[in-house]
């Protein structure tokens, strides 16, 4: 026997495996990656790439069909799918049915995370009466909710959250420094409240005079007079952070920064502003140059020296609407010129750095009709702008944008959640998805235009109805020209504020 040609043949057969068993692994690997991107082998035998849904209900626990196929899970699933458009359909015992065709891309996530069923037959309570109403405000965080009536100095403070509605009392004389008993005459207003929902920015209108107050809600003691303490006609006010330490105020057209800490505030940082909305200390405003006199869409950013032109306007009197956002780490303005809508997104640009500048444009469309409305969802995904009963929401995570109609003129935008809309029509209360979808009729016989609020913990639903009652207090004894006597009598409006249980 020849041993090294025997361990020749060894060796060979060594490097072999070794190579077989390496490339075994990097093929693998390979088909591991493909499978993780979504690549499957369709029914002709060609490769393709799926895309990943992954699909939430509010309630949770429901039952999804695709495409008329029954899921064996049910929400919260994911779901690799073909990339072509499916036919979703989310059904759970005692609600409503959500349906809608959906298409999926090839290789991305697809998260459909709107999808909210409401019972069939609701359990519902009332909570407590009230006279006509002042004010009605609800917190961002959809916990609270201010109630005043008229002619009254107490501010109803609703907890929206617990089982109970628990109600407690804000005294409006000691917040607004007014004398006990006396009657408030004009006009008040919850114009914002902060991140944290803990203060509000109050306006107080009589015969075309304003007063601001900062309240703080949990200590009314603390409640700042704007107007009386800087001794300046402010216009309008923006909070400049989640504390509400810093506010944005503008008096005869001139922006100023307040410091609430300190109580100071600083020179004019711009002026001849027109239109201004921000997020937090980042400001988008129309402004037109007193020299020039041109016409321009500007963004300022605190600390800066000047503010960074995003693009001018042609003509004086173009209908602008302003909108900013921030998701998932990626910054976005919005905003129309007429009946033209632009969306940008990246970082906001910097005049101290404008190398530094990455605002990409990622939208610019033509509408058949000039906006007269913008908003943006609590959590920044969606804009949507509006006029009469036309609306369009663009979607900042899918760059998706879609057209919609309402049945009656919008007043303005109303968000029940992050990605749901409501509106008053013919004492109805009708809700769709952002995307036009899912058209329901939530709530009948509701002759009020008072808001409805649904609570953060998905548990309820708050409604106002209107009725009217006898007033006893104002019978009284009428003689008729035959001297018989008869009851005169009043009736009045109650407001009654009532909740659905939404979780069966």
């Amino acid at each position: 026997m020849d041993r090294r040609k025997t361990k020749k043949i060894q060796n060979a057969r060594i490097v072999a495996t070794n190579i077989f068993m390496g490339l075994s692994v990097i093929a693998k690997v390979f088909v591991l990656m493909l499978i993780a991107m979504g690549f499957t082998f369709n029914e002709s035998g060609s490769l393709e790439q799926s895309g990943l849904v992954q699909i939430s209900s509010n309630p949770g626990g429901a039952t999804v069909e695709i495409d008329g196929d029954t899921q064996f899970s049910r929400t919260q699933i994911s779901k690799m799918l073909s990339a072509t458009t499916h036919h979703f359909k989310i059904t759970k015992a005692g609600y409503d049915t959500w349906e809608k065709d959906l298409k999926v891309d090839a290789g991305l996530l697809t998260r459909v995370e709107w999808v909210r069923l409401f019972p069939l037959k609701p359990e519902k309570t009332d909570i407590v009466n009230f006279g006509e109403p002042r004010l009605v405000s609800v917190s961002g965080d959809r916990k609270r909710m201010l109630f005043l009536e008229k002619d009254q100095t107490e501010l109803i403070n609703i907890d929206l959250q617990g089982e109970k509605a628990k109600r407690t009392k804000l005294s409006l004389e000691k917040i607004l420094g007014t004398t006990k008993g006396k009657t408030l005459i004009g006009n008040l207003s919850i114009v914002a409240w902060n991140a944290t929902n803990n203060k509000i920015i109050l306006n107080w209108t009589v015969e075309e005079k304003a007063t601001w107050y900062l309240v703080d809600l949990e200590d009314i003691e603390n409640t700042i007079n704007l107007t009386s303490k800087f001794n300046l006609n402010f216009s309008k006010i923006l909070i400049a952070n989640d504390s509400a330490s810093k506010l944005w105020v503008i008096e005869a057209g001139n922006l100023h920064l307040i410091d609430t800490s300190n109580l100071t505030i600083s020179a004019a940082k711009i002026t001849g502003i027109e239109r201004i909305t921000n997020n937090k200390d980042v400001v988008l405003y129309v402004s037109t140059d007193p020299q020039t006199k041109k016409r321009a869409i500007k963004l300022y950013k605190d600390g800066e020296s000047d503010s960074t032109v995003i693009t001018t306007v042609d003509k004086s009197t173009s209908v602008v609407t302003l909108a900013l956002g921030t998701y998932w780490g990626d910054e976005w303005l919005t905003y129309t010129i007429d009946n033209q809508i632009f969306v940008s997104s990246g970082n906001y640009p910097s005049f101290e750095k404008p190398r530094n500048n990455a605002l990409k444009p990622i939208l610019t469309r033509e509408l058949d009709y000039t906006p007269t409305l913008i908003s943006v969802s609590d959590n920044q995904r969606l804009v949507t702008i509006a006029h009469e009963g036309n609306l369009m929401a663009y979607d900042v995570e899918t760059r998706n944008y879609y057209d919609s109609t309402f049945d009656s003129p919008l007043a303005s935008i109303n968000w029940l959640d992050d990605f749901l809309l409501w509106q008053h029509h013919e004492n109805k209360i009708i809700v769709q998805d952002f995307d036009g979808g899912n058209h329901r009729e939530l709530l009948k016989n509701i002759n009020t235009q008072l808001p409805i609020v649904l609570s953060e913990n998905n548990k309820w639903l708050y409604f106002f109805t209107l009725t009217e009652e006898v007033d006893d207090s104002t019978n009284s004894d009428n003689t008729t020209d035959n001297g018989s006597a008869e009851k005169a009598t009043e009736t009045k409006l109650v407001y009654t504020l009532k909740r659905e249980k939404l979780q069966i």
